[in-house]
């Protein structure tokens, strides 16, 4: 059975984002966990293709991928949880004693005690899943602060701060370099709200991730006469680590830039 090491050992480790994820490891890792096809790779060789596309087909899935198996471990902590202090505590709808509703990137997603489901009564991807079970995991979370912070000013944030630059707010600036009104309608479909911030910056609008997660982009353009490079600045709340775990902030915001950019 190929793990997302073996997989990735036989990409093209170029970090091109034509399959969707930023990075060839990360799309290695939903191979392996059956959450992607091998043939998304467009830069794959012949040889690599033919080989691991015939061993994948006729691999049947593990008992339950890590994200499921984490899915598992995490709604009896959810199902424990007092809906109405939680609802209230995160900004959720509760419709009754065991059913909250939660907007999560603009989307809407019904929590029982039992599942997450989406407007259309269908569950969502497992790691979507599991971003806002963390969320709502999170114990007594402060209101917002109202001051904003770089990412590695998070506590416990520098063994990550290379995949937030790389994963993020790189992906962001790359896409987007010369293209400031597309980066404006890509906010605005996202649920983006203009934001009066004082700086250099080009563009700067303000996002909710959950309903008390609030989220600052900044945008600064190239000047390619200054061999100054485009810049995108991500700043969370000063309380963002009561909302989510480091591991979860990452992925949140690589789910974020792929939205940004069309690639998930």
């Amino acid at each position: 059975m190929k793990t997302a090491v073996d997989i990735y050992k036989l990409l093209p480790k170029t970090n091109c984002g034509t399959c969707g994820m930023p990075t060839c490891f990360g799309f290695a890792t939903k191979v392996g966990a059956h959450m992607a096809s091998i043939t998304a790779c467009p830069n794959l060789s012949d040889a690599a293709k033919t080989a691991l596309v015939e061993e994948l087909e006729d691999q049947q899935p593990a008992r339950g991928t890590v994200y499921e198996q984490a899915l598992v471990s995490l709604r009896p902590k959810i199902a424990a949880l007092d809906f109405a202090k939680t609802a209230a505590a995160f900004g959720a709808d509760l419709k009754d004693p065991d059913t909250m509703e939660l907007i999560f990137l603009g989307d809407k997603f019904r929590i029982t005690r039992d599942r997450i489901i989406d407007t259309n009564g269908k569950e969502p991807v497992p790691f979507i899943s599991i971003l806002i079970y963390n969320h709502l995991s999170m114990p007594n979370p402060p209101a917002p602060a109202g001051e904003w912070i770089t990412f590695s000013s998070v506590p416990a944030s520098h063994a990550k701060d290379k995949a937030w630059a790389g994963h993020v707010e790189e992906v962001i600036a790359r896409h987007f370099t010369g293209n400031v009104e597309g980066l404006k309608a890509a906010c605005e479909r996202l649920g983006g709200k203009p934001a009066d911030i004082k700086g250099s910056h080009d563009i700067a609008y303000e996002f909710r991730f959950f309903p008390r997660y609030p989220v600052l982009l900044q945008f600064y353009d190239a000047v390619p006469s200054e061999d100054f490079p485009a810049q995108c600045r991500l700043l969370l709340d000063k309380t963002v680590d009561k909302y989510l775990d480091i591991e979860s902030i990452v992925v949140l915001g690589e789910e974020f830039a792929g939205r940004m950019t069309g690639r998930v």
